[in-house]
């Protein structure tokens, strides 16, 4: 088996451009609502029509889809890269996780799409088992499957339906920063081409793909902050935590790369951003002459093809012999610094595999 890593040189070009002053910064959470700076913005979403978007995906989800085990209801509330998730997964009928009372972070905003934030700790269901809310590897990162999430709604345009667009959870040893509210409790946005940060919101994603693809080697490393959701990914794919492995002579390659989805940011504490962000993280098993685009191809020993993979390929699809290619719509969540202080640091991830192919 040999390795080859992929580089996303649009990153590393960045880099050099930002990472001229690098200071440390910490942060902690604390929900909309709680706390008055400043004067009264226009926002997107009031309170009780939050709550309404809330308790309608709540009540829809637990009584027509996990308890009648209809995937369809679910569909038609999301959108984006959930949506993209769901549908290629489907819906399992599990027993319904309880949760915490939802807070809500409310941006103030004047374009679209809108978004607003939805906080929640899942709990686990009475007959769960007692080591079911024990951390779980996703990629190599350690997340607990029952603690904080994070669920955003868009809407695309005025009139449009709220719908859920992502759901992530904080890695293990990760906060929430203090996301500071104006006098009417709604909390400031922050443009994906802002300035005044360590990189532009709609670049934090370029700068973990730089150092998810290529590890500490990457320049990017003096911009993004050592964490499970970067070094650790990078960790993560040399151990084959997706499963995937390369058999004698093949090529093992992974890429995290930019999607066409929306970023979006809400102001923190101290002038930085929390930063939503997704990205695709493609990884193939090939033969040489696949990737060398040589012609012709010669075939190779079997490719192992694990069960999270095996159930996206058609049901009569033989063990492949030339390539196999799967991707993942992982969504994220990352803590933008000011210019002047800290690294990024990404906080927060879900989603998972969407497509698979083989040959």
């Amino acid at each position: 088996m040999r390795l080859r890593r992929l580089v996303i040189g649009q990153a590393l070009g960045a880099v050099a451009v930002v990472t001229i002053a690098l200071a440390t910064a910490g942060c902690t959470s604390a929900p909309a609502g709680t706390a008055s700076h400043g004067g009264t913005g226009r926002p997107a979403i009031t309170l009780a029509q939050a709550r309404q978007v809330w308790d309608h995906y709540d009540a829809v989800i637990r009584t027509q889809v996990t308890k009648a085990g209809l995937p369809a209801p679910a569909l038609s509330l999301e959108t984006g890269p959930r949506r993209a998730y769901d549908a290629a997964n489907g819906t399992a009928k599990l027993a319904y996780p309880a949760y915490t009372a939802p807070a809500f972070y409310l941006p103030e905003q004047s374009g679209y799409p809108h978004f607003f934030v939805v906080a929640v700790t899942k709990k686990p269901a009475s007959d769960s088992s007692a080591g079911a809310a024990a951390p779980v590897s996703v990629d190599g990162a350690e997340i607990h499957p029952f603690g904080p999430e994070l669920l955003l709604f868009e809407q695309a345009r005025a009139g449009t339906r709220w719908l859920l667009a992502s759901t992530v959870n904080l890695a293990v040893g990760e906060a929430l920063p203090t996301l500071p509210t104006d006098g009417a409790g709604y909390i400031q946005t922050v443009a994906p081409s802002a300035a005044t940060l360590l990189a532009q919101p709609g670049e934090v994603g370029a700068f973990q793909a730089a150092v998810v693809d290529d590890g500490p080697a990457s320049p990017a490393i003096r911009a993004v902050a050592d964490s499970q959701l970067t070094t650790g990914l990078y960790q993560g794919a040399l151990r084959h935590a997706d499963g995937l492995r390369a058999p004698p002579g093949d090529i093992y390659q992974w890429e995290l790369k930019g999607t066409s989805y929306p970023e979006f940011a809400l102001r923190t504490a101290g002038g930085g951003a929390l930063v939503f962000y997704t990205m695709a993280l493609d990884t193939t098993i090939a033969v040489p002459g696949y990737i060398d685009k040589a012609d012709p191809v010669r075939s190779g020993p079997p490719i192992q093809v694990p069960v999270s993979v095996r159930r996206l390929l058609p049901a009569s699809q033989p063990a492949p012999l030339i390539d196999l290619q799967s991707e993942q719509l992982l969504s994220f969540a990352a803590i933008d610094p000011p210019s002047t202080a800290g690294k990024i640091r990404v906080i927060a991830i879900g989603g998972g595999l969407t497509s698979a192919t083989a040959s």
